[in-house]
């Protein structure tokens, strides 16, 4: 599994001509931001990794190394030597996976059969990122890649922290304990609570104790709303459990939904000493109090838009 997961450097290639540009980076930040675990190439933003280098080989590698490739098709696509050559490159690959055809235009072009469907470009930017998504994560079931779980990757930025293991070994030799926790305040407001957890894990390392927690919104909540829920989650999970650290990943059954595993798309919250998740074991070692924790939250722009 994890053999053909490293097959491929990205999600997503676009292709483009210079001069439409700002349409391909209008696709490129409709899926960053919106769905934000992708990675997304674009020759704009990665000239680094080319510049001074054999361009033909780049991206001869760069399209067969890319699960999914988005094509802006245009008269100036069709009439640039070199979005040709990508062209070219690009109708070698896989007949069931080849590309995501955009249409700016009526452009005819050889190799883009006339009974292919393509997506119109009409300012839909938000709609060509959702089909792309989907085709992906469909590509992905189908090829058995399995991504990592927002537990998964939380579990691994622990154990690569800087010095992580050095600070466990000390903490458990050393039989190092702290005061118990005090309760933290719920939130006051007049909204009503709106959530439900749907599942929790421990990420425990060492002697330090994080909780992670999932929890379910219903649509159409304000940010003061989800705020409270999160709030009001947060006090109720950390009284009982008093962890060193808390996380929440809030999510809605909505058209931005892929899975409790996947990326949230509500909003992301920590409360943890200093509102950073990876200050537990300083939390820990230095016996801070509850004053001393505070709330981080990231909210996902989707679900409010």
């Amino acid at each position: 599994m994890k053999g053909v997961y490293k097959m491929y450097e990205y999600d997503f290639a676009i292709s483009y001509a210079g001069e439409d540009r700002l349409i391909a980076e209008d696709i490129y930040n409709e899926i960053k931001e919106k769905y934000g675990d992708y990675s997304v190439f674009l020759a704009e933003n990665e000239k680094h990794q080319f510049v001074g280098k054999d361009g033909e080989r780049f991206f001869e590698k760069l399209f067969s190394k890319s699960k999914q490739v988005i094509v802006v098709i245009s008269k100036n696509y069709k009439q640039k030597k070199w979005t040709r050559f990508e062209w070219d490159v690009i109708l070698e690959r896989s007949a069931e996976n080849m590309f995501i055809p955009i249409k700016l235009d009526d452009t005819k072009i050889i190799g883009l059969p006339s009974n292919i469907v393509y997506i119109p470009y009409k300012n839909n930017s938000t709609e060509i990122a959702k089909i792309a998504i989907y085709k992906l994560l469909q590509y992905e079931k189908k090829q058995g890649i399995l991504r990592k779980t927002d537990f998964e990757k939380t579990y691994d930025s622990i154990k690569n922290s800087e010095g992580a293991l050095d600070k466990a070994y000390q903490l458990v030799k050393d039989k190092r304990k702290r005061t118990p926790l005090a309760n933290i305040d719920y939130p006051k407001s007049h909204y009503k609570p709106k959530y439900k957890i749907v599942g929790n894990k421990w990420l425990n390392f060492s002697v330090i104790r994080r909780l992670q927690l999932k929890i379910q919104f219903p649509n159409g909540l304000s940010k003061d709303e989800v705020r409270f829920n999160i709030k009001h989650c947060g006090a109720k999970e950390f009284n009982k459990e008093k962890p060193d650290a808390l996380a929440i990943f809030a999510y809605c059954k909505d058209e931005n939904f892929n899975g409790f595993d996947c990326m949230y798309n509500v909003a992301k919250a920590d409360f943890a000493p200093y509102g950073k998740w990876e200050k537990a074991e300083e939390g820990f070692t230095y016996n801070l109090p509850i004053e001393k924790f505070s709330w981080k939250i990231e909210f996902f722009k989707g679900y409010f838009s």
